[in-house]
């Protein structure tokens, strides 16, 4: 018998960033995607992984994984319980049993990003 995977540590809203054109200086700007919430599920950061991102003065916030999918770059922002993490990596694997997943992991962003 083989177990699906659960998505219940918590969801998401995914949002882009583009570049607002509209002024004369342009500027990053955040744009909710209407696709509704994310479901996901938390995985453990190694010590190891946190330190090499402390190195180059990265927070890791957070590692998730959520049902496959690959309309996810470093261009993207979760906005989980009210906070921004920006998606560093997003990375596509399959899980133990064979299910496609995306792992991403999710950093503090260096400034509040501007919703639009």
């Amino acid at each position: 018998m083989i177990n699906l995977p659960e998505y219940t540590d918590g969801c998401f809203q995914l949002c882009d960033i583009v570049e607002d054109t509209s002024q004369d200086f342009p500027k990053e700007i955040v744009v909710k995607r209407n696709i509704g919430v994310i479901w996901f599920r938390e995985i453990s950061v190694y010590d190891r992984l946190r330190y090499e991102f402390e190195q180059s003065q990265k927070e890791i916030t957070m590692k998730i994984r959520i049902p496959q999918y690959k309309g996810i770059d470093s261009r993207c922002v979760c906005v989980i319980n009210g906070k921004q993490h920006l998606v560093y990596n997003a990375t596509h694997v399959r899980d133990k049993n064979g299910f496609p997943e995306t792992e991403l992991t999710l950093i503090r962003p260096d400034r509040r990003l501007v919703f639009k």
